[in-house]
């Protein structure tokens, strides 16, 4: 009870957490299945035991031998995931599927179509009222439809804590009411940062400078376009919207009008997240973030002249060499990480300021947060089994661990926030980071480390998918589960 009333606001920051990964109530972490897979091999050698040992001890360590890759963990994987990746990987290269020729030296075909999961994919642009014309990326085989929105936020320098806190809370809202949004599939928030090679300032300056403009005043900002790029960077921050067809089979021209007619309900939702305009992008703005990611060489030449961007077909790479652990396209070599674990306790709204930040090192830097949302329905089970199951693993110990009675606390509170009207949301998080060489991976795994650590994330390299990560990163669509051939 207070004792007290005071006007002045507390300045103490707000906290966020409760991030949780589900866990099957199970033996070893099997989940329900692999334990009564236990549970009957172990009947099994035991009812043999009587009339052969041998047989017996054969059924026994078969038993072993089939549930022990599905317990061991490796990296956020089962072993059987872990080897079936390293299988897959294996096929795929030995059948010459990571490596894309394009243009005149591709036997397939003259233009330079994107790679892929992206291969078979078209932009459709369609007409959104006010907002302009909009381009809805279309991945005919996963019959899913993308629009992007280019955002420019304002930051958080100079911005009132206060500030600060009600835009987390309306994004927050925003993403709640994603679980509403129909035939929704996902939601990425991408931060990508570039070097910037001077030409924007430049072209300001120039457009704004009067013919009559004294000789000091030409001289003061020549110096400063020639000097302030040098330690400069572009950020873009772009929200790609994934929406499913519906049922019915409907065209993909119905389908692109519907996904343009939901633009002005979710740009006044995003409005209040980001504190600053928001726009659809067109295709051939599409086109040149594409273009510019996959050959960093020709993002300046893009900048200096808009004219030079090509079509959505003409966007892809001359050339790919996909490896275990890299990625080399025409003019850069990448490493995509994706998160194992999202930060433990609590964390506060400044903590992935560093990891957003440009650096240096890195002629391009691209940060991904990938939302799933549940359904309603769907969520409400989801929080009540994860109840059940960490009340369980709590409870089948005699002295439970204090992970456990965190889990349990963190699982009664989903469930209670949940039947509040809180949303439940699938995250995940992708760091995708561009050098020149392939020899300069180590430094930029150094630094992604680095500032991982600094956002107490723990990240891994996407071994053997490094292709679909990278790809994954643009405003293209890629619900990664959806093309994943490894069973999850």
């Amino acid at each position: 009870m207070s004792t007290g009333v005071t006007d002045r606001p507390s300045t103490q920051p707000r906290t966020y957490g409760n991030w949780r990964l589900g866990r099957g109530a199970g033996l070893f972490g099997l989940g329900p299945i692999g334990t009564g897979a236990a549970f009957a091999f172990a009947v099994l050698a035991a009812a043999m035991l009587p009339v052969s040992t041998f047989a017996a001890l054969l059924t026994a360590v078969l038993g072993v031998a089939i549930l022990a890759p599905l317990a061991i963990r490796i990296n956020g994987r089962s072993g059987l995931q872990a080897i079936t990746a390293r299988i897959a990987w294996w096929r795929g290269r030995s059948a010459r599927q990571h490596v894309y020729l394009s243009g005149v030296a591709s036997p397939v075909t003259g233009s330079h179509q994107l790679p892929g999961v992206l291969a078979r994919s078209e932009v459709w642009e369609v007409e959104t009222g006010r907002a302009g014309t909009a381009a809805v990326v279309v991945i005919p085989q996963s019959r899913h439809y993308t629009m992007t929105l280019r955002v420019a936020p304002e930051g958080m320098d100079l911005v009132d804590q206060e500030v600060t806190d009600a835009r987390v809370g309306h994004l927050a809202a925003w993403l709640a009411a994603l679980a509403r949004e129909p035939h929704l599939v996902q939601a990425a928030i991408t931060v990508e940062t570039t070097p910037d090679p001077g030409t924007r300032l430049a072209s300001e300056v120039a457009a704004t400078t009067v013919d009559n403009a004294p000789d000091l005043a030409r001289q003061v900002l020549a110096d400063v376009v020639h000097t302030y790029p040098a330690g400069s960077a572009t950020i873009d921050t772009r929200v790609s919207l994934t929406y499913t067809a519906p049922p019915g089979r409907p065209t993909h021209a119905d389908v692109c009008r519907d996904v343009a007619a939901r633009l002005p309900h979710l740009h006044a939702g995003l409005t209040g997240a980001t504190g600053a305009g928001i726009a659809p992008m067109s295709a051939r703005s599409l086109a040149g973030v594409v273009r510019a990611a996959y050959d960093p060489a020709a993002a300046t030449d893009l900048t200096r002249d808009p004219h030079l961007t090509p079509d959505w077909p003409q966007a892809g790479p001359v050339a790919t060499r996909e490896s275990w652990d890299s990625y080399r396209h025409d003019s850069g070599v990448s490493r995509t990480w994706c998160m194992v674990e999202a930060p433990r306790g609590v964390v506060f709204a400044s903590t992935f300021a560093r990891l957003l930040q440009p650096d240096p090192q890195l002629l391009r830097k691209r940060v991904t947060l990938l939302y799933r949302p549940y359904r309603p329905h769907e969520a409400a089970r989801l929080v009540e089994n994860d109840k059940r199951d960490a009340r369980f693993l709590a409870s089948k110990k005699s002295r439970p661990s204090a992970r456990d009675l965190t889990d349990l606390a963190a699982a009664t509170q989903a469930a209670e926030e949940e039947a509040a009207g809180a949303g439940v949301i699938r995250f995940a998080v992708l760091v995708t980071a561009t050098v020149a060489e392939p020899d300069q991976l180590d430094e930029a795994t150094a630094v992604i480390r680095a500032r991982a650590g600094e956002a107490r994330l723990t990240l891994r390299p996407m071994h053997g998918s490094q292709a679909a990560g990278f790809a994954a990163g643009l405003p293209a669509g890629v619900v990664l589960p959806t093309h994943a051939t490894i069973p999850w």
